[in-house]
């Protein structure tokens, strides 16, 4: 339990605190775990003249109209856009009769992260499982905020399915400018059929899962709400960081070709003996990412998944170039989820 002089917080009552789920992993002395602690804080605020700039370009690029924008759906996804971040907050994560305070402050954009040493008997204490697939999680709450969270500890071996959510399991058309925006705010989320069952019928084998998408971190409540209707394995998020400064259609679009490498790679290094199926899409750089990590990483890679968009050229040629010094024996294209089912991930 730490000490420190001064208050353990210093959250205001508007203070809204988000928890993500996260991943621990045991330490190296096996007498502890490394708890990783990620979340937001934001609170309301009244629309600034350069926000509701951008909210007309955003409704001009995509032919939205007045009684879209007016809609429910559009104010619940645009909502943490147009919050304002809350940097500086001390934040505190209480984990069974123990508080932490986090070593450092939240950032200038809200979020806040840590690393944990938690002693192992507490968490075997704390430690819940699911009742289907056999997850292990630290339970987690935020002190002063009505905030909790989990904290999913996996040992050292086995398998996890690391996957991106846009265009491999829900329909989000990143190709189409127009098409990806006005289906992030404005339409209901559509699943890619057969994908939920699919990774349920792996968690029930032992899976632990991993989402890492491009999708901005203001849309973590909507994506995590949509995955766990459709029947989704719960599992850690891993999304993107945006701040709404810059111009709001470069940026969202622009974010989506960067850091998910780096991502995957941190997940990877954390869990060096566990091994690693890769499950994406041909509609961004997924193939590309997946054979640059399995040239990386041999040992720890065991299948990368491509879904294929219809309507794509010289794709021959493409995956030869992506998976050059791959073995192509892990690789598998496919159009249909039912492709996959009857794979051995064991």
């Amino acid at each position: 339990m730490t000490s420190r002089k001064g208050p353990t917080t210093d959250l205001a009552a508007e203070d809204r605190v988000q928890l993500f789920p996260s991943l621990a992993y045991p330490s190296d002395d096996g007498r502890h775990w490394v708890v990783n602690v990620h979340g937001d804080i934001s609170a309301p605020q009244p629309t600034t003249f350069s926000k509701r700039m951008l909210l007309k370009l955003l409704r001009r690029t995509m032919h939205a109209t007045a009684e879209d924008f007016a809609s429910p759906l559009f104010q619940q996804r645009i909502r943490r856009f147009l919050a304002a971040d809350r940097p500086g907050r001390r934040v505190a994560v209480r984990l069974g009769d123990q508080v932490h305070r986090l070593p450092k402050t939240s950032r200038r954009n809200g979020h806040f992260h840590a690393a944990l040493r938690v002693p192992d008997d507490l968490v075997r204490d704390c430690v819940e499982s699911a009742a289907v697939g056999g997850d292990k999680y630290l339970p987690l709450e935020v002190v002063d905020a009505a905030a909790t969270g989990r904290a999913y500890l996996l040992d050292a071996t086995g398998l996890s399915v690391i996957s991106d959510i846009d265009d491999t399991l829900k329909h989000s058309h990143v190709a189409c400018r127009r098409t990806l925006l006005a289906n992030t705010f404005l339409r209901p989320y559509e699943t890619i059929p057969g994908m939920a069952p699919l990774f349920r019928q792996w968690w029930a084998e032992g899976a632990a899962f991993h989402y890492v998408s491009s999708s901005p971190w203001q849309l973590y409540d909507h994506l995590t709400e949509h995955l766990a209707d459709e029947g989704f394995p719960p599992g850690s998020f891993h999304l993107k960081l945006f701040r709404l400064r810059d111009h709001l259609l470069r940026r969202l679009l622009l974010l989506r070709r960067s850091g998910k490498l780096g991502v995957i790679r941190g997940i990877l290094k954390m869990f060096p003996r566990r091994r690693f199926l890769l499950v994406g899409d041909s509609g961004e750089h997924d193939p590309e990412i997946y054979g640059a990590l399995a040239r990386r990483y041999p040992e720890q890679v065991a299948g990368i998944f491509i879904r294929q968009l219809s309507g794509e050229k010289n794709v021959r040629r493409r995956y030869l170039r992506a998976f050059r010094r791959v073995d192509l024996s892990l690789v598998r294209l496919f159009e249909d989820a039912e492709e996959l089912a009857n794979i051995n991930i064991n």
